[in-house]
């Protein structure tokens, strides 16, 4: 049986957008955040001249590219029966990845406003919708038996009931002996969900990504470095932008420079992409270094055009 890559993320449809800093002043919208807006916000947002509509969601843009390079990979989130709850669908399976879930009639896909200024730095907007309804129903043991990795993104413990879900597949994940990979998601999120991301670390997780603010968001004045060279359980993926990166393992590190980049047009998704190329190399048997160096390729690429989303073409 072939070993899949299961992600579990808020399904969202990315309208990506060119903005200036006075828009973000304005609006007193912190650059580089995510923030979580209503319906109602949403509308008005939606009023803004839009570059690209395309699926995104942080653990659904790195699923899709695993798919793309050749991983079994598989997708569990929730969209509305709307025409971007189709969008999402179809962008995701055609990658090769299979979704997993059924669709909420109820209430409308979530959708998220990327706010690119003229630094390429991307600023989120968004509206969740249906998508952290992912409920214990949803993860199904028949369908997470055959995982290797379960991949899940910090976004998805701003919803409770998703909480008990997740921690479903957490124990499954467990069950079947596969690793747990978490990705931080945002410096804000990690300063709302410090206690149960500390909790994750201890008990739970084989693989953490976080960029350096996130990090250091999560353990305060504690030098990050020393605490995952504690935690040797754990392999600690510290993404520093321009800088490259740091690895974390069996009580020892490395750094890795970035990859060089003709020009920065949108930083959307470079996280992901990292993420991608990493687990990817994981699970060809590469070394960590040579995992970290896919990571850098692919976060290099990714910035490098608008959007989060790889073309099949563009990896291969």
């Amino acid at each position: 049986m072939t070993k899949k890559i299961w992600g579990i993320g808020n399904a969202i449809v990315d309208i990506l957008c060119k903005i200036d800093d006075n828009f973000l002043n304005e609006h007193k919208l912190p650059k580089g955040s995510m923030s979580l807006i209503d319906e109602a916000t949403a509308e008005k947002l939606s009023k803004l001249k839009s570059e690209k509509i395309t699926s995104g969601g942080s653990v659904g843009n790195t699923i899709a590219a695993l798919a793309q390079l050749g991983c079994a990979a598989g997708f569990i989130g929730k969209v509305g029966c709307d025409d971007f709850g189709v969008k999402f669908i179809s962008e995701i399976e055609k990658t090769g990845a299979e979704f997993f879930s059924d669709s909420s009639h109820e209430n409308p896909s979530a959708k998220s406003f990327i706010l690119v200024t003229p630094d390429a730095q991307r600023t989120m907007c968004t509206f969740l919708g249906c998508a952290s309804e992912v409920g214990e129903n949803d993860i199904s043991e028949k369908a997470l038996g055959d995982m290797s990795i379960l991949y899940l993104e910090g976004y998805l413990w701003d919803a409770p009931n998703t909480i008990l879900a997740l921690k479903k597949a957490i124990n499954l994940a467990k069950k079947n002996g596969a690793k747990i990979a978490f990705s931080l998601s945002d410096a804000f999120c990690v300063a709302r969900h410090k206690k149960d991301f500390l909790s994750l670390i201890e008990n739970d997780l084989n693989i953490l990504f976080a960029n350096e603010h996130e990090a250091r968001e999560l353990l305060g004045n504690e030098n990050f470095a020393e605490f995952f060279l504690k935690n040797k359980n754990l392999i600690a993926v510290v993404t520093r932008s321009e800088k490259g990166c740091s690895v974390f393992a069996n009580g020892s590190s490395f750094d890795l420079p970035a990859e060089k980049i003709k020009k920065l047009i949108d930083t959307t998704g470079a996280g992901d992409a990292f993420a991608a190329g990493f687990l990817h190399g994981l699970v060809s048997d590469h070394d960590l270094k040579k995992s970290a160096q896919s990571g850098n390729i692919l976060a290099a690429k990714i910035i490098q055009k608008f959007g989060a989303r790889f073309e099949t073409k563009e990896l291969l």
